[in-house]
């Protein structure tokens, strides 16, 4: 496919794919909303976590960009209605919280995403990008079962994508990224060096 054909596909799944934000700080969800807007995604502004959980009844939105803090319930809590609500609906969740527990917390609990506040775009218009590709995909309506049912992420591949992303947020500063992280930069240190040795060895395998 060239170049210009991929913009185009694209810049279609994106206008396909409505997000929903839902934050109660009003001049982060006008800077979000205006960054996606201009990358090509619609956008939709919920009041509060039942009008955002109303919106996804009716079909408004396929995704939900919700802070981690929401008035009457913690974002673990929303992302447990919203699933049972629309399963097929995905969570992004954002929070000014770096922690890894933070992070595998929000996954476990079925969030797509776990987002450091301050946002970085460039990634959460990547992780866009994936989903709206995703639902791109036609399904087909006769396919077979798949051979092994869907396994959850192991903790330690979870806390490793986490660090790693937090580490690209602070463009590899890594005093910066164990502060924000709330660890050691001792224990950061060694959770890289290990995790070094580990990509090393399964190349080698």
């Amino acid at each position: 496919m060239s170049l210009p054909t991929q913009a185009a596909s694209n810049l279609a799944a994106r206008r396909n794919l409505t997000v929903c934000i839902l934050d109660g700080d009003a001049a982060q969800t006008i800077s979000t909303k205006n960054s996606l807007e201009r990358s090509g995604f619609p956008v939709i502004v919920a009041a509060n976590p039942h009008d955002a959980l109303e919106k996804i009844r009716l079909g408004s939105c396929r995704v939900v960009l919700a802070d981690s803090k929401l008035p009457g319930m913690d974002g673990i809590a929303f992302i447990g209605k919203v699933l049972l609500k629309n399963p097929e609906t995905h969570v992004l969740l954002m929070s000014g919280d770096h922690s890894v527990d933070a992070a595998i917390d929000a996954i476990k609990h079925g969030a797509q995403d776990f987002l450091c506040k301050p946002l970085d775009y460039a990634r959460l218009i990547r992780t866009l990008d994936d989903l709206a590709g995703e639902m791109q995909k036609p399904r087909a309506s006769n396919a077979a079962p798949a051979s092994e049912p869907w396994r959850p992420l192991p903790l330690s591949e979870m806390r490793r994508i986490h660090i790693r992303r937090v580490l690209e947020t602070c463009n590899g500063n890594r005093v910066r990224a164990a502060r924000m992280l709330g660890i050691g930069r001792t224990s950061l240190y060694r959770f890289l060096k290990s995790s070094d040795k580990q990509s090393v060895a399964s190349v080698s395998a």
